[in-house]
């Protein structure tokens, strides 16, 4: 038992290390694609705005800015300062942190307009000489992240001038660290809600496996079981016959059919046994063909009536006439058998069987329903189980395994029908097979 369940742990274990890694690697696989896709979308933004702010610019230095996050600053040949063009007012140590990039660190004096609108304003400050190093790609100035767009224009009155243009991409860059901080968080959230729900799943799907280890276990606990009554009976009585070794076989004949019940009895639990394992193979050869059902079940019932006989059981039938079916003729015979012969079985002494067969569609229903104790209600979802026996059964002289029904019912399976069963205490219980 011990060993079973650490197999069954380890089992649990490595469904659940496995399906959390597939989820954990989903989610950052979706988590990258989501940034990564954001990411680019904001530098084709940025991109956007830059080639549209310089193709504004076009030959003509006035045109007005009309983005909100751009800021022009447009340079003579000689480096200085000419204009500084946005739609809000700039202040100037921000200008001059702009283009201090632009020099290198000799001392000049720089006189600039900067122009907002139709203001016009005179920067005056003491700056190095213009650079001729490359130019930055991005800056910062005024706390505010900046990406730059440096280009010349030739003017026949001025000469060669130089524009800068300067994009305000800290909402941008605020956008994509948000995004990352969020995935983040709801990474954190998720990881252990997805443990939970992977250990939930992961016990589920081992559940059915130990179900069914159980029931291996059990089913082995009462083959055993059975066949412990027949062995010991020969066991017993062939140990009686050998202790009179003198006897002639005439004097020892009651103890040779005790041997011979016994073997008897192995034999049907062997051959119970065989056919429940061919039932329940996914090799079992099924054989279809047209038969007529109503004259394989009426000669049935015929074979069948010398048995109830000998219980002083009637079997009434009510079997409509030339019904053809689709279907393995040997294996329907075989669950009806299995269905008459334990209706027989298990019904009061004097009592009855009834057999109905009818047509549904392109299909039929057959039923048996004998008179007898009936089966608690407590007891119908077992039935079907192998090796189960009502109590009544279990006490009854009715020498049975509790497998006829378990193979009725995986062969039912096995043809692709149905197989259920109503009881009611004290009146009798109804089987019925939809074929």
């Amino acid at each position: 038992m011990g060993h079973n369940t650490k197999l069954l742990k380890k089992l649990r274990n490595n469904f659940f290390a496995l399906s959390t890694s597939i989820f954990v690697i989903v989610i950052i696989v979706a988590f990258i694609a989501i940034y990564i896709n954001t990411y680019i979308n904001v530098q084709q933004e940025i991109e956007t705005r830059l080639d549209t702010a310089r193709s504004d610019t076009g030959a003509l230095l006035s045109i007005d800015v009309i983005d909100p996050l751009i800021v022009r600053i447009n340079l003579s040949e000689s480096h200085e300062i000419l204009s500084v063009n946005s739609l809000f007012n700039i202040p100037d140590d921000i200008i001059e942190q702009l283009v201090v990039p632009f020099y290198d660190g000799k001392t000049s004096q720089i006189i600039a307009n900067s122009v907002y609108g139709n203001d016009t304003v005179m920067l005056r400050s003491e700056r190095t000489q213009p650079t001729d190093t490359v130019m930055p790609e991005a800056i910062n100035a005024g706390g505010r992240d900046w990406r730059v767009v440096s280009f010349f224009i030739a003017l026949s009155e001025n000469g060669m001038e130089r524009s800068i243009i300067f994009l305000d991409i800290t909402d941008f860059n605020n956008t994509l660290s948000t995004l990352l901080y969020t995935l983040l968080i709801i990474g954190i959230v998720l990881f252990p809600v997805i443990v939970g729900i992977n250990f939930y799943f992961a016990n589920r799907a081992v559940k059915p496996i130990a179900e069914a280890w159980e029931k291996q276990k059990q089913f082995i606990a009462d083959a055993s079981h059975e066949l412990k009554t027949p062995i010991t009976i020969i066991k017993s009585n062939l140990g009686i016959v050998m202790s009179n070794p003198s006897d002639i076989v005439d004097t020892q004949m009651e103890w040779l059919n005790y041997v011979n019940t016994g073997a008897d009895r192995m034999s049907k639990l062997a051959n119970d046994l065989l056919s429940l394992a061919n039932a329940d193979s996914r090799d079992l050869q099924i054989h279809k063909d047209n038969f007529d059902v109503s004259t394989a079940i009426t000669d049935l019932v015929y074979e069948m009536t010398a048995k109830a006989n000998e219980k002083n059981t009637k079997i009434t039938t009510s079997i409509q006439p030339n019904i053809i079916l689709y279907n393995d003729q040997e294996k329907i015979l075989q669950i009806a058998t299995i269905l008459i012969d334990n209706a027989i079985k298990y019904s009061e002494s004097n009592g009855s069987v009834k057999i109905a067969l009818t047509q549904m569609n392109q299909n039929a229903c057959f039923s048996v329903t004998n008179s007898g104790k009936g089966i608690k209600k407590s007891e119908l979802h077992n039935i079907f189980e192998r090796f189960y026996q009502t109590e009544p059964s279990r006490n009854s002289k009715n020498e049975g395994f509790g497998l006829g029904l378990s193979i009725a019912k995986a062969l039912t399976e096995k043809l692709g029908g149905s197989l259920s069963v109503v009881s009611e205490e004290n009146k009798g219980t109804t089987f019925t097979f939809l074929m």
